[in-house]
């Protein structure tokens, strides 16, 4: 767990934390055979939590985000290529320090916007999982 602060804009309402939670990256990693550099924050807070994985392809193609908010709004939103795309958006990572913040600009299937900040203080190293 590292310091954490969210501040977003979901559909009307607004999610907005600042305390511990997950921010990790692997430099080395894939997803639907992509090879690319992956970071991951989470948030849990009560009845709220935030997942952001950004994923930036090894090749240049354009990165891909999957997101879910849950709060007083459900929101899930994936561009990731090869799985089951819903919604759209992107994710800009501007590293500061050990950590960086992540700028959010998406929109669910049904239109409704997220956007905003999410700052990690940290990264710590991703663990794999499944595959080899």
């Amino acid at each position: 767990m590292v310091p954490m602060e969210v501040s977003l804009k979901v559909a009307a309402e607004s999610y907005d934390a600042k305390g511990q939670g997950t921010c990790t990256h692997a430099s080395k990693a894939s997803i639907y055979d992509v090879p690319s550099e992956m970071w991951t924050v989470r948030h849990e807070e009560g009845s709220r939590s935030l997942q952001l994985t950004l994923w930036k392809p090894s090749n240049g193609s354009s990165a891909m985000i999957s997101m879910s908010v849950h709060g007083k709004k459900h929101l899930t939103i994936s561009t990731v290529r090869g799985g089951e795309v819903s919604g759209s958006g992107t994710a800009t990572l501007a590293p500061s320090g050990k950590g960086g913040t992540f700028s959010v600009d998406a929109r669910s299937k049904a239109g409704e916007a997220v956007t905003g900040a999410i700052k990690c203080d940290a990264f710590t190293p991703a663990i794999a999982e499944g595959g080899d």
